[in-house]
């Protein structure tokens, strides 16, 4: 019993080592960019360029997601609490036409960490980086494939 097992055993470490050697891959083979060995620079995708309103305005993939910023932004940054140009547009409610800038929602100028807070007349400081949430568009291509956008 115990020679038929040291037999067996053998012939399969024999056909192991005649199947590693078979598909040996070389080092510069591996990989999905090529070799393990290479840096590749990684694509840096184009930011949306232009002035406000002459890009189109790309859907949400769900709802309730931040919208793109469809404009440059270069000229903005950095937004602070005392400097955020994005309220220069976007910060007046009332006065925003249907083809003009994207008003900020009324949840911008509510505290959403204290039920029953009256809208205030400024957005509340957890609301100036708007990059926190709204990012610039660019010309990256999906990772994941869809056509759905709201």
């Amino acid at each position: 019993m115990r020679t038929n097992t040291v037999l067996v055993l053998a012939a399969a470490f024999a056909l192991l080592a005649a199947l590693a050697a078979a598909e040996e891959i070389a080092d510069d083979a591996l990989g999905l960019s090529g070799s393990v060995f290479d840096t590749p620079d990684p694509l840096v995708p184009a930011a949306s360029a232009g002035e406000p309103g002459e890009n189109s305005k790309l859907g949400s993939y769900f709802e309730g997601a931040p919208p793109m910023i469809s404009h440059g932004i270069e000229d903005l940054l950095p937004i602070t609490f005392e400097d955020n140009l994005c309220l220069d547009c976007h910060d007046l409610r009332d006065e925003i036409g249907a083809d003009e800038a994207t008003p900020m929602p009324v949840s911008h100028y509510t505290d959403l960490r204290k039920p029953g807070s009256a809208a205030a007349a400024k957005p509340v400081g957890a609301r100036y980086t708007c990059t926190q949430c709204h990012a610039a568009q660019t010309d990256a291509k999906p990772l994941v494939a869809s056509d759905y956008r709201r």
